[in-house]
């Protein structure tokens, strides 16, 4: 079924949101996934500076993603679910592959699920957010800084063990929709007033003068792997992304030392994949009578 599957990859640091004819995009704040048949799309439209998989190396790639061997935090479960939000029916709707998209979902959450049982299960911390809330406190009052997929993520850690959370962004409507799913308050950027509160930062945007001139004692946990405050407030303990990576090193490390196995159980997943679709000569099934 995936012998026409093509997949781009762009994890720069410094890349663009970019979009490409043919092609599902999935974003994430490490990587662009671009997917697409081959014989739908014109493969020299396609950038020489973004990477290129096809066939079964495009789908074992894509497990590799999704099973968090290539997250800055090893084997975590966040990019999971990102796959699985990203890839609902109805995100699909307007793909002229979508039926067969879903079939591809349905089987990389499958395997995922066989890696992750098999290597991942009671491995220590795999999450941000379950990181998050080793450093709170329980009943402490929080502000979230954006609304994207990662404070998404962290959010149903920070609600719990009774703490009071504002989730402040940029995008009401982003607001509004995170307000309706999570027992939280919201608030706009420019309404943004400093209540000594702990600060969790989930996001790339973050205007340094929310703290610069801050006296209160508090922790700013900072998930911006990109990005640090240059100027620390004296009396607040701050977690840069570095130190949060730091505190898990031991889990880490056993982590690593399962990364080669890990990958060649992916590895052998796929060829299982590929022997069980050799009957099917054309690539993706039902593709047959679709036009350009």
């Amino acid at each position: 079924m995936w012998g026409n599957l093509i997949v781009l990859h762009d994890d720069a640091e410094e890349r663009e949101t970019r979009e490409f004819d043919g092609f599902v995009s999935w974003h994430t704040c490490m990587r662009s996934v671009y997917i697409a048949d081959d014989r739908l799309v014109n493969k020299a439209d396609v950038p020489e500076d973004i990477s290129y998989y096809s066939g079964f190396k495009a789908y074992q790639l894509i497990l590799e993603i999704v099973t968090g061997v290539h997250s800055r935090l090893f084997g975590e479960s966040e990019i999971l679910s990102q796959f699985r939000d990203r890839f609902r029916k109805e995100n699909l709707a307007d793909s002229p592959f979508s039926k067969n998209l879903h079939k591809l979902r349905d089987q990389i959450l499958e395997q995922t699920k066989i890696v992750r049982s098999r290597f991942l299960t009671g491995q220590g911390r795999q999450t941000y957010g379950s990181i998050a809330d080793s450093f709170l406190k329980s009943g402490e009052p929080i502000s979230l800084f954006g609304s994207g997929k990662l404070a998404e993520a962290i959010l149903p850690y920070l609600i719990q063990k009774h703490r009071s959370v504002t989730v402040v962004a940029r995008n009401p409507s982003r607001l509004s929709e995170l307000k309706n799913r999570f027992s939280i308050d919201t608030c706009l950027w420019e309404d943004y007033t400093d209540q000594s509160e702990s600060l969790v930062i989930a996001s790339s945007f973050f205007p340094e003068t929310f703290t610069i001139n801050s006296k209160s004692k508090r922790l700013i946990i900072d998930f911006r792997a990109e990005a640090e405050l240059k100027e620390i407030p004296a009396n607040s303990r701050y977690v840069p992304f570095k130190e949060i990576l730091a505190n898990i090193t031991k889990t880490e490390n056993h982590l690593t030392k399962l990364r080669p196995e890990i990958l060649t159980f992916i590895e052998e997943l796929t060829l299982e994949r590929e022997e069980e679709q050799i009957h099917l000569l054309h690539g993706w099934e039902d593709l047959a009578c679709l036009e350009k």
